[in-house]
């Protein structure tokens, strides 16, 4: 099954680790066999990796974008889930962690950056609030 790719005048996609800008007017086109896909809206930049979930997903993304280098970036992704499963509780969102690290075995990037961008929007809602030193329970889980 082929994957349609719609790009916006001058957006960019990277595609199995090149960076590719579209011209002046919107286009679209179609991959038809497996290959790693990256919108431009999906690209962490490195000063927005600031969170230990984002740092993880910028390890990610490097191991997309430059597959030559991945055993690198591996060995920084792989330290920063395992200190952030070490600090998570959400079952939920350590099922996407485990999902994460399950495509990146298979260098299915895409697919593990689509379940640590979930992360790092329960992070976010994480950072967001305030501490309470009282209470010790998961801030996004339903209250009474």
């Amino acid at each position: 099954m082929a994957l349609k790719i719609r790009l916006r005048p001058n957006e960019k996609v990277i595609i199995n680790g090149a960076v590719i800008q579209n011209g002046s007017r919107a286009t679209s086109f179609l991959v038809q066999n497996f290959a790693q896909i990256l919108r431009e809206p999906e690209v962490m930049q490195e000063e927005d990796a600031d969170t230990p979930v984002r740092r993880a997903y910028f390890a990610c993304q490097l191991m997309l974008v430059d597959p030559a280098n991945a055993a690198e970036y591996r060995t920084h992704y792989d330290r920063y889930t395992a200190d952030l499963r070490g600090a998570l509780m959400n079952k939920a969102v350590l099922a996407d962690l485990d999902t994460a690290e399950q495509a990146v075995n298979q260098s299915n990037y895409y697919i593990a950056l689509r379940h640590l961008r979930k992360v790092v929007d329960y992070e976010a809602v994480l950072l967001a609030r305030p501490t309470d030193p009282d209470q010790d329970r998961d801030p996004t889980a339903p209250t009474d």
